[in-house]
């Protein structure tokens, strides 16, 4: 499984590099996903993290946002594009 092509709502989360260093270390559960942007619920409530300059883990592989700034719905697409 490509975790560029996967949907990530649902999945827990954690930031493992950023630009912001507020972010960095935060975990949560992705609750939205937009072209530029994560929702994550985490204890304090709800996180936005910018899908710039970043890296995430999700179930053990990590994911650069750059990589799937698009909107969800488009890597989808995408994802049926690459397996003909």
């Amino acid at each position: 499984m490509n975790p560029y092509q996967t949907d990530i709502i649902g999945t827990n989360v954690r930031v493992v590099k950023h630009t912001d260093p507020s972010i960095v270390g935060l975990r949560g559960e992705c609750v939205d996903e937009r072209k530029n942007i994560i929702v994550l619920s985490t204890e304090r409530g709800e996180k936005i993290v910018p899908k710039t300059r970043g890296i995430i883990e999700v179930d053990g592989k990590e994911i650069i946002l750059e990589r799937i700034r698009i909107r969800p719905e488009e890597k989808m697409k995408k994802s049926r594009r690459w397996h003909r």
